[in-house]
């Protein structure tokens, strides 16, 4: 994800070679928040795409729908798409919103373009859990920890707007939890967290001050911790608002 100033992957920024000096501008911005390289448009180049982190298109959503479709696999796994509308008044957000995709699309509304975005998350309310958990523990386990801790400030799962971990869990059961509550799901980075003021827990061990409590802050609308961390078994969580 790419709130404040953090790095989000490698972004490939795709056009025809006559347009990349026009997009110069946005290489430029983006290059402060993530690696940018250029990538010249053919039909052949879609294999390459799919290793990057989000691909920014300045070319027809047609073209991009069309040629890419055949290679997407998992929204866990495929990069985020925006395409840029040819005045360059339009950022919309194709594929992944959560993943980064909303992010990087609002960051360019500083160079004057309006970010189109669908997801919606972004645009209701309700509560934001902060998870984390062993590796070795099952979405079984997850799930009964999330219903306790909402069963601890008289919620329930339908009052869930989102469930949030860290980014290092993208390959764990926190993925099945959150198909089976159907769920948005974001991942946090480390330097996310540790940018944030925070109580120290822990989890320092690995590099982060506060897994459950941050994630959930930092996924929340207003900031307000409703339910500090609480530790069920190998799964702790966390809920504000």
């Amino acid at each position: 994800m790419m709130k404040g100033h953090t790095s989000t992957g490698k972004i490939a920024l795709l056009c025809f070679e006559k347009d990349m000096e026009r997009l110069e501008e946005i290489h430029d911005l983006l290059k402060g928040h993530a690696e940018v390289e250029f990538v010249p448009y053919s039909r052949d180049v879609w294999g390459k795409l799919m290793s990057y982190d989000c691909i920014v298109a300045y070319l027809a959503a047609g073209i991009v729908v069309r040629e890419i479709c055949g290679k997407l696999r998992s929204k866990w796994s495929d990069p985020a798409v925006i395409v840029l509308d040819k005045p360059l008044k339009y950022a919309v957000v194709l594929l992944g919103g959560h993943h980064g995709g909303n992010d990087i699309a609002k960051l360019l509304e500083s160079l004057g373009l309006k970010a189109v975005i669908t997801t919606a998350m972004e645009y209701s309310n309700g509560l934001s859990l902060g998870v984390g958990f062993r590796k070795s523990v099952r979405a079984e386990a997850i799930i009964d920890a999330i219903n306790k801790a909402l069963s601890e400030i008289g919620a329930e799962i339908e009052d869930v707007r989102v469930i949030a971990t860290l980014d290092a869990k993208r390959e764990s059961a926190i993925v099945e939890v959150a198909d089976r509550l159907k769920k948005p799901l974001l991942f946090v980075k480390a330097e996310e967290i540790n940018s944030m003021d925070l109580n120290e827990t822990k989890a320092v061990k690995i590099g982060v001050k506060n897994v459950a409590e941050g994630c959930a802050i930092y996924a929340s609308n207003t900031g307000e911790l409703l339910l500090p961390k609480r530790v069920y078994g190998g799964v702790t969580v966390a809920i504000a608002r």
